[in-house]
């Protein structure tokens, strides 16, 4: 037989109890807190701990989540063309932002490199075209989304070059002439 809402709350009452009278009642503390940051890293979180969080915060502060844990772990491939911009004498903070929100801090829109005259670069890594990554009640959608997305930025004005992360594999010289390219652009 199941238990009621009031047995319920009354066996968390005695367990909250024996946990505070246990002499190491601070460590343990201390112990879940760190437990519980873990969770907030999004590598930990998965899809489930994301639409929990979502749930639970908002999304607005899962974006801004997902945002700092990109710009604090770039991919591979936003690595190279890290590397690129840099061999093309730009200066990220000066010449070019990542993860920036150019819609705006309300609009949850960011681009992998925002350079200066509303030009953006997009990198596409493998989950962008694998459908192994697609959600499998929702086929299609990552892809759906993504051309959303990028729709909004040019009806903003905004010029998008889009790097497939097999140019950027090898030396990486396609997508070097491409970012060169679209650089010079004005």
């Amino acid at each position: 037989m199941p238990m009621t809402t009031e047995q319920r709350r009354e066996a968390g009452r005695k367990g909250g109890k024996a946990r505070a009278a246990l002499p190491d009642f601070l460590e343990h503390q201390r112990a879940a807190g760190k437990r519980s940051a873990a969770v907030n890293d999004m590598a930990a979180l998965g899809h489930r701990g994301a639409v929990a969080y979502a749930r639970k915060y908002g999304y607005g502060r899962l974006f801004h989540l997902c945002r700092r844990y990109r710009l604090d772990h770039p991919s591979e491939p936003e690595r190279v063309v890290m590397a690129i911009l840099d061999g093309l004498g730009l200066q990220e903070g000066q010449d070019y932002e990542r993860e920036a929100l150019p819609l705006g801090e309300d609009t949850f829109v960011a681009v992998d490199f925002a350079l200066t005259g509303k030009r953006a670069i997009e990198v596409n890594g493998r989950p962008h075209y694998d459908p192994l990554f697609d959600h499998p009640s929702y086929p299609g959608t990552r892809a759906e989304n993504e051309r959303r997305r990028l729709e909004k930025l040019q009806k903003a004005g905004w010029q998008v070059l889009t790097l497939d992360y097999r140019h950027l594999a090898g030396d990486g010289e396609t997508a070097r002439q491409q970012v060169a390219s679209f650089i010079q652009e004005v």
